[in-house]
């Protein structure tokens, strides 16, 4: 049995994510013999998860996130939100979702059709597969999230990345015979794959692992953002009273629902305890943690030190005073090497305190703008149906 060392300071945890001897591949048994996830960006370590990132972060450049945030998603939002609403009643995560899906299978490179209810219905439902299997350590059932995963991708595989793959190959083929210029090329990470997947330093020459790779994108791009959305709005009404006023300024100032985003990622972090594994003997904040130990970071309990976050860390609160040394979601978009991609896409770049003007090239995020939307349309909690909470994990 391996030792596990565990981290609960903020200065700690941070520290730990940037040290080069933690890994995520931390479980052999989900993450290496059989692994459904074999080969994806986010468990890769050392050379080829940088090669990966290199080519793929492409995709998150700020022109290509002013593209989806000032011109591409407010369409979604316009053509979305009032059909998925009926009778005055919605499932909040599943709209998220729905929301959600249409810019990241975008950015996967999965063609669509974004008016198709029933297709962004599909997309949902793999992704919702998919989200269990990258959680799968939690999981109550680990062999039927593989199960259930590995019928999935298949069949994803099949029906979407096939013929999306297909067209990209196409336009590659164009490009290297001179008659089209990279620039008309998809915008997308299959497209990147595929242009480089010559690279031995990228590990993509395996036709299942480009599949899980585009997976990962349409998966991350989704899940994650619902959650934040369900979340904020849980937080602005744990009080009641509060609530309207709240909502009002999320409806009016896109700074301030940027700012209720950063904090509802502080509070819930999406993975509230990130494991790592250590690869080799090593020290962190003066622990020394021995070569094969499973090292938990405790974000949720970094996200809440008063010494950062003032004297109510644990209340919800947009407006709160932050040193400009520290980034107002915490520790939860991770950091170092393993940073996530997309956090410009759903979090925009750092929120202006408040009193402060963002400036004109400053991105809000996705999140911030979905969440406004809604917060104009009055979202409040149905009296007839309560609250759910997804038993399937430990989390």
């Amino acid at each position: 049995m391996s030792e596990t060392v565990v981290f609960r300071r903020y200065a700690e945890v941070r520290e730990a994510l940037f040290a080069p001897e933690l890994s995520r591949t931390f479980d052999r048994r989900s993450w290496a013999e059989g692994n459904i996830r074999d080969g994806v960006v986010s468990i890769q370590h050392g050379a080829i998860h940088r090669a990966r990132r290199r080519i793929e972060n492409s995709q998150f450049r700020p022109d290509r996130m002013r593209l989806y945030e000032r011109e591409l998603f407010p369409g979604v939002l316009d053509r979305w939100i009032d059909r998925i609403v009926v009778d005055g009643r919605a499932d909040l995560f599943a709209m998220g979702e729905l929301l959600s899906v249409v810019l990241a299978a975008r950015r996967a490179g999965i063609d669509h059709d974004p008016d198709s209810r029933a297709q962004l219905e599909a997309l949902v439902g793999y992704v919702d597969v998919f989200s269990q299997g990258s959680a799968i350590l939690d999981a109550r059932d680990p062999e039927a999230v593989r199960t259930r995963y590995r019928a999935a991708m298949t069949e994803f595989g099949e029906r979407y990345v096939a013929p999306s793959r297909a067209t990209r190959e196409a336009a590659i083929a164009q490009l290297r015979a001179g008659t089209i210029t990279e620039e008309e090329l998809p915008h997308d990470i299959l497209t990147v794959i595929l242009l480089h997947r010559e690279d031995a330093a990228l590990a993509l020459d395996d036709d299942g692992r480009i599949v899980r790779e585009t997976a990962t994108y349409l998966q991350g791009g989704t899940h994650t953002a619902s959650q934040t959305l369900v979340n904020a709005i849980d937080l602005v009404w744990e009080d009641p009273a509060a609530a309207p006023a709240l909502l009002a300024r999320i409806a009016t100032d896109r700074a301030f629902a940027q700012r209720a985003v950063h904090e509802t990622l502080r509070l819930r972090p999406t993975t509230p305890k990130i494991k790592r594994h250590a690869e080799a003997d090593l020290v962190v904040a003066g622990r020394a943690i021995p070569a094969g130990a499973t090292v938990v970071l405790d974000a949720e309990a970094g996200n809440r030190e008063a010494a950062l976050f003032g004297e109510r860390p644990d209340a919800f609160d947009p407006d709160r005073t932050i040193d400009p040394s520290v980034a107002r979601w915490g520790l939860s978009f991770g950091a170092g090497p393993h940073q996530c991609p997309g956090r410009s896409v759903a979090g925009g770049f750092p929120a202006p305190d408040p009193g402060a003007t963002a400036d004109e090239e400053h991105l809000f995020g996705l999140a911030a703008l979905m969440l406004g939307e809604i917060a104009r349309r009055g979202v409040r909690p149905d009296p007839d149906r309560a609250p759910e909470r997804d038993t399937r994990t430990e989390r």
